[in-house]
């Protein structure tokens, strides 16, 4: 599976009387570089609690290091490095940058017993052996950095990424690929899965690779396609879609 090889940073306006969550959630966008592509995100009311998630930006590609950074920025200005915490109306006021790649990289899921409710089993990432999703974009901060700078406001790391060195994303991709056999790819070019031709996949989970942009366009495109290529409904059909 993939994850757009992506990070989230965000900017927090000082200015408390401004609202910046009305209007569509994504307006804008931008290409930095050629394999950069990010998209600017308004948060609603309901989302509020992502304001937990976040905490000072911080550079170092190593992930222990930056870590170490990040902890050490709270013990020595614990005022400054919660503000996301304490931010009144901080949906009105934050914009999360949403910045994806496409880098070829991976993740896996294993059906395993959870940490957390040994009694069941769900599904649990790992990382792959072939490069991992990241956790760190110079990139990403660099455009929180210059988006905090014309906003008046305050750059932010997700924690998970800085902190625990979790790869966090909006966009997961693939698991059930399209492939020319089922030794490389779970359905074929007309979103058949191999060996039950009347089952259809024909959601994020079929793209094989990073695209490095919002995918919803492209999952509707490659649906549109696939429907396009199903005969007429008859009293013989039995095609499943899922």
């Amino acid at each position: 599976m993939r994850t757009n090889s992506e990070a989230l940073v965000a900017s927090l306006t000082q200015d408390e009387d401004t609202d910046l969550s009305k209007g569509t959630t994504i307006s804008s966008d931008f290409y930095f570089g050629e394999d950069t592509h990010i998209t600017q995100n308004r948060i609603p009311p309901s989302q509020a609690f992502m304001r937990f998630y976040m905490g000072p930006l911080v550079d170092d590609p190593r992930p222990l290091r930056r870590a170490v950074r990040v902890l050490g920025r709270f013990i020595r200005h614990l005022l400054a490095s919660s503000v996301a915490w304490r931010a009144k109306d901080w949906g009105k006021r934050a914009t999360v940058l949403t910045v994806m790649q496409v880098v070829d990289n991976a993740l896996k899921m294993r059906w395993r017993r959870l940490w957390w409710a040994p009694w069941r089993k769900g599904l649990v990432s790992q990382v792959s052996k072939s490069e991992r999703s990241p956790t760190y974009l110079a990139k990403a901060n660099q455009a929180a950095r210059e988006l905090a700078k014309v906003s008046h406001g305050t750059p932010l790391n997700i924690l998970g990424e800085s902190v625990a060195n979790l790869s966090l994303t909006a966009h997961i991709l693939g698991g059930c690929i399209i492939g020319k056999d089922a030794q490389s790819g779970v359905v074929d070019s007309r979103h058949r899965l191999f060996g039950y031709p009347d089952i259809l996949v024909v959601d994020a989970s079929v793209i094989p690779a990073n695209v490095g942009v919002n995918p919803s366009l492209t999952i509707t495109a490659m649906a549109e396609r696939c429907m396009s290529l199903v005969p007429e409904k008859s009293d013989t059909s039995s095609t499943t879609i899922i």
